[in-house]
């Protein structure tokens, strides 16, 4: 922005310019009118909006460029703009548009200017002057529309994190949530799904909050995101089959908004758990079968680790040997030549090592029982060891 009053040549040109519209009035209304109706015409979004506000706003656009080449200070300070463009903002009219309409307005008005100045046979290069001044002011005054965009961005980002956090938390108040998820778009009784991702800068995850965004909203109902404790938290109005992502995302039930807080619960372990078996795509807790049973009864878990693979994993390199061969065996399936096609072995020697782990540990894996805890306990076993040789990043 800028206060000063401007060159001599600046001055100049500005009185030059105040001298071609002095019985502007009349002109200026039938601009407004002119450019209202262009408007509406071409931006569908001032559909919804009163004709006459519409027009209203405009000529106010008009005054505002009009006080200017009126004044004694022709620089422009975009402080002038400021308050009329947060007004415009209020009435739900998106700011990009209020940019292309200023540019819209200086045009017009410009070509009043420019029949006037023919009227008057003032010569090109003067008329080349004014109209460099005009767009001059009208790229400031986009430029306090962009400021503006990025003021309401900041705010409006905030606000809905904060709004997003209370559903997610269960911590909103009643009184105020209507209001609030009416500001943002969401339908506090309609049923969302909540999905949370990992949040980095990387392309991916920019990616998959598009790809969201686009496949996920209704006619009535668009994705509402933020970025909440390092991971981006989606509500999702609908979840359409053959959802793809290269990274993991955790998907909950469909609920109330008001009742996010469940869903949200339900992504976060599917999220939590496929990060920890390096599963990728859009998965809940359904779709990682028996994997969400490894999260419960840790100390029992322990207890049950300690009594079956400590003496497997005493004897060292060999040991390690026989668990990674279990693990593989239950991989595929318990089919032993397709483990020892994975591993590179004989065949017998896949036997060999599932009698071996039968001996040392007391698992019998043709028992179900012992079949269900084996692959539980290797599972978590592999997941641990894996966690310890390639830490994430801080």
């Amino acid at each position: 922005m800028s206060d000063r009053t401007g060159t001599p040549r600046e001055r100049e040109i500005a009185a030059r310019i105040a001298s071609l519209v002095t019985d502007a009035e009349e002109q200026l209304d039938a601009v407004a009118s002119d450019l209202t109706s262009l408007y509406r015409r071409s931006i569908p979004v001032y559909d919804s909006v009163a004709h006459e506000e519409v027009q209203r706003n405009t000529r106010a656009v008009l005054d505002i460029v009009l006080w200017r080449v009126r004044s004694d200070a022709p620089a422009v300070n975009e402080r002038d703009v400021a308050d009329l463009v947060r007004r415009w903002a209020d009435q739900r009219i998106p700011l990009e548009l209020v940019a292309h309409s200023i540019q819209l307005g200086a045009r017009e008005l410009f070509k009043m200017i420019r029949r006037n100045a023919v009227e008057q046979q003032l010569s090109t290069d003067v008329i080349d002057d004014m109209q460099d001044m005009m767009w001059e002011w009208a790229t400031s005054y986009s430029a306090a529309v962009n400021t503006v965009m990025q003021e309401r961005a900041v705010t409006g980002a905030t606000r809905r994190a904060d709004l997003i956090r209370q559903l997610v938390d269960g911590s909103y108040v009643p009184a105020s949530v209507e209001r609030d998820a009416r500001e943002h778009g969401i339908a506090l009784d309609h049923h969302y799904s909540v999905a949370c991702v990992t949040w980095n800068d990387s392309s991916i995850v920019s990616d998959i909050r598009s790809m969201l965004r686009l496949r996920c909203g209704t006619d009535d109902l668009g994705v509402v995101d933020a970025v909440i404790d390092g991971c981006l938290v989606a509500l999702l109005p609908v979840v359409p089959d053959r959802l793809a992502a290269s990274v993991a995302v955790g998907l909950g039930d469909a609920r109330p908004a008001r009742d996010a807080r469940a869903s949200y619960g339900q992504a976060r372990h599917a999220l939590d758990l496929a990060t920890r078996f390096a599963r990728t795509g859009v998965v809940d807790l359904a779709a990682l079968g028996p994997l969400p049973l490894l999260a419960l009864g840790e100390e029992a878990a322990d207890r049950l680790a300690s009594a079956h693979l400590t003496t497997v994993a005493e004897r060292g390199e060999a040991g390690r040997e026989i668990l990674d061969t279990v693990a593989a065996y239950l991989d595929h399936d318990r089919r032993v030549d397709d483990t020892a096609a994975a591993l590179y072995v004989h065949r017998n020697t896949v036997r060999n090592r599932v009698a071996r782990f039968g001996d040392l540990t007391g698992l019998d894996i043709d028992r179900t029982a012992d079949l269900v805890l084996a692959w539980w306990l290797l599972t978590r076993e592999r997941s641990a060891r894996s966690a310890l040789q390639d830490p994430p990043l801080q």
